[in-house]
């Protein structure tokens, strides 16, 4: 980019982490207008839409979600050294932070993370709360928490995001399972019960459920389980099929005695942002954590086959 151009980096930033014009311009403190501005000229220096809409929702283009990944390193970096105080020293900080963060996030994210950051942040302590009913963005505004790592499609505009990773499903049946002698299709998908997961909200039931529903079919659930981290293990006893999260499944497949098997249909992806509310913002210390674990969601990739970029499915 031009340096003339480079203003408009923090607009392109709050476009696809909030994915609406009038929320970007809020979080911004300027105008509509002027924030529709910024995005027709942003298109124009891109060669590209950016943000498409889609139904009731403008979602970003892949090209839009690849230059927002290389670029937010550069802006979470920008920021912190430019806030007040950012001779911040993690070595030497005493902090804690109460996350919010399902049995899922904690199974993927945490363990390599927490490794890091006792190496690099000794005596900055995460405290990760479980989901609760009132939710982890509602946590976020009251303060009670001050990150929310999971997927949320539209968070208020007091709450800022930053794209960490994004999931594929699978399906998981007990090893010896008689559709295994069968073609995996849809039929042998629907000829048995299923076992949902309530973690994310279901996103992914509530994705194939609509999808099916779209081809005139319907899946029987059997089962509702509040936590992902004991589905393998309920079905290794049972004919049940699962729907999970693909980097969980394969984790725990052979200790599960379970088998993997591709999902009969493309699904969404089930994408996870890191949130946090506004107020946060202009924290030092609290800017080099988002800034570290963003940096830990490359790692991730690499450990459980998540995807940094975006797919197509």
């Amino acid at each position: 980019m031009q340096s003339v151009d480079l203003h408009l980096l923090p607009h392109f930033d709050a476009l696809i982490s909030l994915r609406s014009v009038s929320k970007a311009a809020a979080q911004l403190g300027i105008t509509q207008p002027a924030m529709s501005s910024a995005l027709s000229r942003l298109r124009h220096l891109f060669g590209d839409p950016l943000l498409i809409r889609h139904g009731n929702s403008l979602l970003p283009t892949e090209r839009a979600m690849h230059l927002h990944r290389e670029f937010r390193p550069f802006l979470e970096a920008w920021r912190s050294e430019t806030l007040a105080g950012s001779d911040f020293d993690p070595a030497a900080a005493h902090k804690r932070y109460s996350l919010y963060a399902s049995d899922y996030i904690q199974f993927v994210a945490l363990p390599g993370l927490v490794a890091r950051l006792r190496a690099v942040a000794p005596n900055i302590r995460l405290r990760v709360l479980p989901p609760t009913p009132h939710g982890g963005l509602d946590m976020l505004t009251q303060n009670h928490i001050e990150l929310y790592i999971g997927h949320y499609p539209d968070p208020p505009d007091s709450l800022r995001a930053c794209f960490l990773f994004e999931e594929s499903a699978c399906c998981l049946v007990r090893a010896g399972h008689p559709l295994l002698a069968r073609p995996w299709n849809m039929d042998t998908f629907l000829d048995h019960e299923h076992i949902d997961a309530v973690g994310h909200s279901g996103y992914f039931n509530i994705q194939l459920d609509a999808a099916l529903s779209e081809q005139g079919r319907r899946r029987r659930v059997a089962m509702v389980l509040s936590s992902y981290l004991a589905v393998p293990f309920v079905v290794r006893d049972t004919d049940l099929v699962a729907t999970l999260p693909a980097s969980m499944a394969s984790a725990l497949a052979p200790s599960s005695g379970t088998v993997v098997l591709p999902a009969p249909l493309p699904l969404p992806r089930l994408r996870i942002s890191l949130f946090w509310h506004e107020r946060h913002q202009a924290d030092a210390p609290h800017a080099w954590l988002r800034r570290f674990i963003l940096q830990e969601a490359d790692a991730l990739a690499g450990r459980h086959g998540v995807a940094r970029a975006p797919g197509k499915d």
